[in-house]
């Protein structure tokens, strides 16, 4: 028994017999005459003598008015010591035999679920169980039982033994459990739970924590082939690789845009495990790989960061300019004038990763970069945060939180981008069955999804992670709804060329690099050259990939739609407004109005809040003037809204954005908010 139900055991039989006492000193009131003038203190205290006798000795006792309320609290006061005799005895065979049996039950009958790890970390995935429904801790310390006691006092926790993990799981009967968390602190700790837990056969979910990419790396396939001969599912997540995940959909490029821009300049900031975790994600994606090769600025406000050799792999890759500078943060305008350098000499930034220790520093470099980057007059990109919960953060609208993913969360999410990567996959196999022929099954690649190797498989699921951004880039979306758009044969050139820079991107990071001829032991690969470049079969494989899209948006329960863009270029009021939102409504279900207007005067601001506000998508361009809207406070409030939640945002880097607007959009309202072919 732990220190915690102990202590609420004798807090429930304390305030029992307390409850006893009162209910039998207030029969006693009740039921006895008005005591005589004077005599009240005397009696007050031969009643709660009394009281106390009766409640110790048993006793009992008429009631003298016949107050039927008054006897009834006398004979329930009275009969304390034997409800707090049998609530003793309950506890007690509890303790002894009832919790022995109930393990046992699940045991027999399966239903429970078995978390191994932290309190803090399980309690989505533990508040997600109803409080009988049967959950069991395993503890990875003394401490984190003690943790898991003091939240969970009735439940049954068992401090893991190396040596005995085996008979532990069986005794907690993990056989017919529903599902295995291995989730604590540690992964190879995590690896021998979840190799412990498929040495018994089941038929229940295995969710398996795993931080390093290594053990990932070497780990998971093993894992998964063992649960697929099972026929089990698994789940492997990483919290930290999660939320840089999240973190690049806060900040695709897609979905920010700069006229002008010579190529992709994605800035991370920071120190702490998250930073090598955000840098090697940012890369792998091959933004803008397909033109130019991208620029990615490091600035290490730390030294825990990057493990040895990291950096290296990541310069040595071939697949992105990488320049590290180490920030003074001892000097209290260190990272200002770091930041200063780096928009000096290089091009526009198109995102800006923040990660620290902790939340707080995040934050904190967040805000710092939002007031450099005013203070110097240049475009502020998404800026992101690495942060344990989503909030407003700044003064312009472009900082975004990419929160920490709970276990719960998490095991959601790696299912469904499981879900599409197999999609992925499948359209790869089909395309290269018919193309290969005789000799299909001989690349490591060409296996079922069970069989591929984890490098693969993570390929896969960037290829999900990167649906989002791909469609962005050809003014398309995936959201829940009927009718699905078709990629014309230019929108089919340009997405495979994003697709070929990932995987290209991703090949390098792994330390592949291009040949003359495919040399698996080498790692040296043909294909490793501009999409423009490649021959036709090879094209295929990246057009395969695209066509995997609506396969993967089905998975979600999405279709594809193309943004049907609009310009105003001047606001609208009254009845001119309500044409407008009329004409939206009338947009084809195969796409999804967007509404694009330039931020360039106080009413479009206005304009653009109120349309944000119905749910209309909108697209806000931005120019030189965007530096007066801001010097207004209130329209300066209303401005960061309505880029906080724009669809895209757009800089005008050279001229104006009205005159920008109808060299980007095929449609325009016109005065009375009637919707006319852009001339």
């Amino acid at each position: 028994m732990n220190a915690r139900r102990l202590a609420i055991y004798v807090a429930l039989l304390i305030v029992l017999a307390l409850s006893g006492v009162a209910l039998t000193y207030w029969a006693l009131f009740v039921c006895a005459p008005p005591p005589l003038p004077g005599d009240e203190l005397w009696t007050m205290r031969q009643n709660l003598g009394e009281a106390v006798g009766l409640v110790l000795r048993l006793g009992t006792k008429a009631c003298f008015t016949g107050d039927t309320m008054g006897g009834f609290g006398l004979w329930l006061g009275t009969r304390t010591t034997g409800v707090l005799l049998v609530l003793l005895a309950g506890i007690v065979l509890w303790e002894l035999v009832g919790r022995r049996l109930r393990r046992s039950f699940f045991r027999m009958n399966g239903g429970h679920v078995v978390l191994a790890g932290h309190y803090e970390d399980l309690r989505e995935l533990a508040h997600s169980r109803r409080s009988f429904a049967g959950t069991f801790f395993l503890a990875p310390d003394r401490m984190a039982a003690n943790d898991l006691a003091r939240h969970r006092p009735f439940a049954e926790i068992v401090p893991i033994v190396s040596r005995k993990l085996q008979r532990q799981l069986e005794a907690l009967g993990v056989g017919k459990a529903r599902l295995l968390a291995a989730a604590t602190r540690n992964d190879l700790t995590n690896v021998a739970i979840a190799e412990a837990g498929l040495a018994t056969r089941s038929e229940g979910e295995l969710l398996v924590r795993l931080e390093q990419h290594a053990v990932r790396v070497f780990s998971s396939h093993r894992l998964r082939v063992k649960a697929a001969q099972q026929g089990r599912q698994l789940a492997v997540v990483s919290l930290t690789q999660l939320q840089a995940r999240r973190g690049m959909a806060a900040a695709m490029p897609g979905r920010y845009t700069l006229d002008g821009a010579p190529r992709v300049h994605i800035a991370l900031c920071g120190s702490g495990d998250g930073l090598q975790a955000a840098s090697f994600e940012v890369a792998r994606q091959g933004y803008g790989l397909e033109t130019h090769i991208p620029l990615i600025s490091i600035m290490r406000t730390g030294t825990g960061d990057f493990a040895p050799g990291a950096l290296e792999r990541l310069r040595n890759s071939g697949i992105a300019e990488v320049n590290v500078t180490d920030v003074m943060t001892a000097a209290a305008d260190g990272l200002d004038r770091s930041i200063g350098a780096l928009v000096h000499d290089a091009p526009p930034l198109l995102a800006v990763h923040c990660i620290g220790e902790d939340s707080g520093e995040a934050e904190a470099i967040a805000l710092r970069w939002e007031e450099a980057l005013l203070a110097l007059h240049r475009p502020i990109p998404p800026i992101v945060a690495y942060a344990g919960h989503d909030h407003p953060l700044g003064t312009t609208g472009m900082i975004r939180v990419a929160s920490a993913q709970d276990l719960a969360q998490a095991r959601e999410a790696a299912h469904l981008m499981d879900r599409r990567a197999r999609a992925v996959h499948l359209q790869y196999l089909d395309g290269v069955k018919t193309a290969r022929g005789e000799s299909f099954g001989v690349a490591p690649a060409e296996v079922d999804w069970e069989q591929l190797p984890e490098t693969f498989q993570d390929d896969n699921r960037n290829v999900a992670d990167q649906m989002d951004y791909a469609l962005a880039s050809v003014f398309m979306l995936a959201e829940p709804g009927e009718g699905n758009a078709r990629f014309d044969r230019d929108e089919t050139e340009v997405l495979s060329g994003i697709a070929h820079a990932r995987w290209m991107a991703a090949k390098g990071i792994a330390g592949w690099k291009p040949g003359p001829a495919r040399d698996d032991r080498r790692m040296i690969h043909p294909d490793m050259i501009p999409y423009v470049d490649l021959d036709e079969p090879a094209k295929q494989k990246d057009r395969d990939v695209v066509d995997s899209i609506p396969d993967m948006a089905a998975l979600s329960g999405e279709s594809l739609k193309r943004e049907r863009r609009i310009g105003l270029p001047r606001p609208l009021e009254g009845e001119a407004y309500e044409t407008f939102l009329a004409a939206l409504r009338q947009a084809p279900k195969a796409s999804r109005a967007v509404a694009v207007l330039p931020l360039d005067d106080a009413a479009m601001v206005r304009l653009a809040s109120r349309l944000v506000n119905i749910g209309v998508f909108v697209e806000a361009l931005l120019d030189q003037w965007v530096d007066e809207l801001r010097a207004d406070d209130e329209i300066a409030l209303l401005l960061a809204d309505v880029l906080h939640r724009a669809w895209r945002i757009h800089v005008v880097q050279d001229g104006n954005a009205r005159h920008a607007l109808a060299e980007l959009v095929p449609e325009v309202a016109n005065g009375l908010g009637a919707i006319d072919v852009c001339p």
